[in-house]
């Protein structure tokens, strides 16, 4: 796949390592030159292994202690946006662990995503596609994107909210999750190119980079046509359990409560553009997976996550036959080479 030069994505977690590796080598895949990952808080074995992948070239992690008083995430991307990285990007895409871009254009790779908008927009506001549990109760290492292939359709309402690959990102003051504020180019937005179009290159007056720009599009606007965002919000039933109260680390509401997973549990139709990408992404994913160390921190991550929701749900771990596995899985494994301690005793390798 072709690489989008001078182009970085940018995501925040906390205690994702099950997920990070397929993440990863989704955005290799795509064709993202450089991948940003900001982390905060985290009790599970993420931070080594986000350390053992930026020591191998791959991406670049950055600890991010939350200041008191403010939320995770306008925080971690604050801190983002005057990472070199970004400062010095062509373009920028701001994703969460559980999105995943799906480009329909070209060779479906970011540059051909770009390419088709580069010389009439700035950026452009692509749509999620938002996909449910399928009735899947319990969690297991396995793909997200091809275990997970139902979803609302493309008119869901759930839909209306976007992701923004976008250029020249030193021109604005700030990242967000869904767009960028504070146009600060040296000619007017909402002149020449300094726009967004949507997904089907159809203009998007709505956006205007103020303090407070949109998040989501009219219903009536969405579209997926040239890319979707891919939002696996639910997964299995087991984890909405475990997101259960859960707050909203924009704004530290409680947003996994029933009323969410009654609206973004949608199911009707089957969608499997994501599988489509399937060789390229399994070369991206067996490159990581062949980094020494790499693997036993996965199944270390993956213990760490089952763990987790026993303990919420007031289980023994040690009960749990998938707990055993990794765990068991990652003590057959070599260990990397030490990795410098993130400094918290959360964050150390005990496997």
């Amino acid at each position: 796949m072709r690489v989008l030069k001078d182009s970085v994505v940018v995501t925040a977690m906390k205690d994702e390592g099950p997920f990070i590796l397929e993440w990863v080598a989704w955005q290799k895949m795509l064709g993202f030159d450089q991948i940003l990952v900001m982390h905060n808080d985290c009790t599970d074995h993420s931070p080594q292994l986000l350390r053992l992948l930026e020591r191998a070239g791959v991406l670049v992690q950055k600890r991010h202690d939350i200041p008191e008083g403010q939320f995770p995430q306008p925080s971690v991307h604050i801190r983002a946006t005057r990472h070199r990285l970004v400062r010095k990007a062509a373009w920028v895409f701001v994703t969460d662990v559980d999105e995943f871009l799906v480009v329909h254009t070209g060779d479906r790779s970011v540059a051909a995503l770009a390419e088709s908008f580069a010389d009439v927009a700035t950026g452009m506001a692509i749509n999620w596609r938002v996909f449910g549990s399928g009735g899947e109760a319990e969690w297991r290492d396995t793909f997200v994107h091809r275990r997970f292939t139902r979803n609302g359709g493309p008119d869901a309402r759930q839909n209306s909210c976007y992701k923004t690959l976008f250029r020249t990102p030193a021109s604005f003051g700030r990242l967000r999750a869904h767009g960028p504020e504070d146009w600060s180019g040296s000619k007017p937005w909402g002149e020449g190119d300094r726009v967004f179009v949507l997904a089907d290159l159809s203009p998007f007056p709505d956006y205007h980079p103020t303090p407070a720009p949109l998040n989501g599009t009219p219903h009536e606007r969405m579209s997926n046509q040239l890319a979707q965002v891919n939002h696996y919000a639910v997964q299995t039933q087991e984890q909405i359990a475990f997101k259960h109260g859960r707050g909203n680390s924009a704004s530290n509401r409680a947003r996994y409560t029933d009323d969410f997973f009654r609206r973004f549990d949608r199911n009707e139709e089957v969608d499997t553009a994501a599988l489509d990408y399937g060789a390229g992404f399994d070369a991206a994913y067996a490159a990581l997976a062949a980094i020494p160390g790499v693997m036993r921190l996965h199944h270390l991550c993956c213990a760490d996550y089952v763990a987790a929701m026993c303990t919420k749900r007031g289980d023994d771990p040690a009960a749990d036959s998938r707990y055993a596995y990794h765990r068991n899985k990652a003590g057959s494994l070599p260990r990397h080479e030490p990795v410098k301690p993130a400094g918290r005793a959360a964050a150390r390798d005990t496997g």
